[in-house]
């Protein structure tokens, strides 16, 4: 077996996606990973073709412009990139990208799972932040409430009609407390769904 052939072998097998593109943004090489992350169902599909024949529009992206920099420029360059599909959906890569004799190498990693998880710990972060800010003005203010009324039954002035007052808005407040961890319950609940 040769060096040439071994080598696409590998390339062949690796989890990263792998595209030879040449100087007419024509696929000259594509690895199986490749035709997987691109949805096609075999190489020849991608071979002998432009970019722009297979991914009509791919020209007037970001992407676009950061290769076609590295192909004139010849420089390699990495960032992650948000691809929508034709059938309306949409992946992140983290694509790196290297000048190779033949034009420009690029490989690639399927980061939309990872992309999502972040996505779904930022709301998490931020719901949970919501959360801290809403119980601190939905408890204060009844906390304060019942430790000021339960000072003032301190006093032996008091009488029957008073003391009850001071304990209609101790129950008040208690209400409002027992009503917030009602929807504190609910907001969890919902925030765990997300």
């Amino acid at each position: 077996m040769t060096i040439g052939k071994l080598c696409t072998q590998t390339m062949d097998k690796l989890l990263e996606g792998v595209q030879l593109i040449d100087f007419n943004w024509q696929y000259i090489y594509v690895n199986n990973t490749i035709v997987k992350q691109s949805k096609c169902r075999k190489k020849e599909e991608l071979l002998g073709f432009t970019m722009m024949e297979k991914f009509p529009g791919i020209e007037k992206t970001d992407m676009f412009k950061m290769l076609h920099f590295c192909m004139q420029e010849r420089e390699p360059a990495c960032f992650e990139n948000d691809f929508s599909f034709s059938d309306g959906s949409m992946k992140y890569f983290e694509l790196r990208i290297q000048p190779v004799p033949e034009g420009i190498c690029i490989l690639s990693m399927d980061v939309t799972e990872r992309k999502k998880a972040k996505e779904q710990r930022i709301k998490f972060i931020q719901g949970l932040e919501e959360m801290l800010y809403m119980t601190s003005i939905k408890v204060g203010q009844p906390v304060s409430n019942i430790l000021g009324l339960s000072d003032l039954l301190a006093d032996e002035t008091l009488d029957q009609v008073e003391l009850k007052e001071i304990c209609d808005f101790m129950k008040e407040s208690a209400m409002q407390l027992d009503e917030f961890t009602t929807e504190l319950r609910t907001f969890i609940h919902n925030l765990k769904k997300q």
